[in-house]
């Protein structure tokens, strides 16, 4: 049996694989959390094992246990678990339910609520030479810096002809029933989900099949409430971290930009992008 460690935004959260087959799959599940290998459990307990055909999910502190059958089921659930906790029991940095990739040592953040196509775009910045940071939530500390919560990008099972075209290496998905866990090595990319980067611009994301191609810059007002409807641990902090969240919008340059697939994107957009992160530096 092997333990393995996660420490993020001060919570421990030790994954235990309890056969070769399932710290193979927990080993895919938590790679760009650069797990520690531990002797002894820490923490909340997560225990990963299989029984007949199915892969067993038990979150000992929740007195939780799913029976899954497909590897990117387990795979999202597990990081489910690890991504709840962290977001509900996170004291010394701000939780926001979204995507965030960089360039550069400069973090682009993407909040959105599922279905607006924010998974699917994390996937096509990965693929166009973003680092990837998280597809799900990210911790902003006291100095606006950056990390994310790394698993495997998760795009529901309906969607994932929509990036097939930027997979290359098949072999790395890992599919499920109600969703397939992309990883970053399937992209080519790379990933720095657990260094800080600077906040250097965010941008709220919306598919819709029947648009083509906007990017608005939005004010601090229509921004700020577009974020605190993303921000999940507010209750942990001191005057539910208001303030601090305002301080960030304001000195935060946000978009919002709404496309009806990749092929509505400007061939250069990745480059205006990163050109944008570039200036909005400072």
């Amino acid at each position: 049996m092997s333990k393995w460690l996660i420490e993020r935004g001060g919570i421990q959260i030790t994954v235990n694989a309890k056969s070769a087959k399932a710290e193979e799959l927990v080993l895919a599940a938590l790679s760009a959390m650069l797990p520690q290998q531990v002797s002894v459990a820490k923490g909340i307990k997560l225990v990963v094992s299989t029984e007949d055909d199915m892969w067993v999910l038990c979150d000992k502190s929740a007195d939780l246990e799913r029976k899954l059958k497909t590897p990117g089921d387990l795979i999202y659930h597990l990081t489910d678990r690890i991504v709840f906790h962290i977001a509900d029991k996170s004291i010394n940095s701000y939780c926001l339910h979204a995507a965030a990739v960089s360039f550069a040592e400069r973090a682009l953040l993407i909040p959105a609520n599922s279905g607006s196509g924010k998974s699917s775009f994390t996937t096509w910045l990965v693929a166009n030479g973003f680092d990837y940071l998280t597809d799900e939530l990210i911790l902003i500390d006291q100095d606006h810096q950056v990390s994310g919560v790394g698993r495997p990008i998760q795009i529901k099972s309906h969607g994932i002809e929509a990036v097939s075209s930027l997979i290359t290496n098949p072999e790395l998905v890992f599919s499920g029933k109600l969703v397939s866990a992309v990883t970053v090595d399937a992209l080519g990319g790379s990933s720095s989900a657990c260094l800080s980067h600077q906040l250097t611009t965010i941008i709220f994301p919306k598919y819709d099949k029947d648009s083509g191609f906007q990017l608005s810059k939005l004010s601090s007002a229509d921004a700020g409430m577009s974020l605190m409807g993303n921000y999940v641990n507010a209750r942990n902090l001191e005057g539910h971290g208001f303030r601090e969240m305002m301080a960030i919008i304001r000195n935060t340059p946000c978009y919002s930009l709404e496309y009806g697939g990749f092929d509505k994107l400007p061939e250069d957009f990745a480059v205006q992008l990163k050109k944008i992160l570039e200036e909005n530096h400072t």
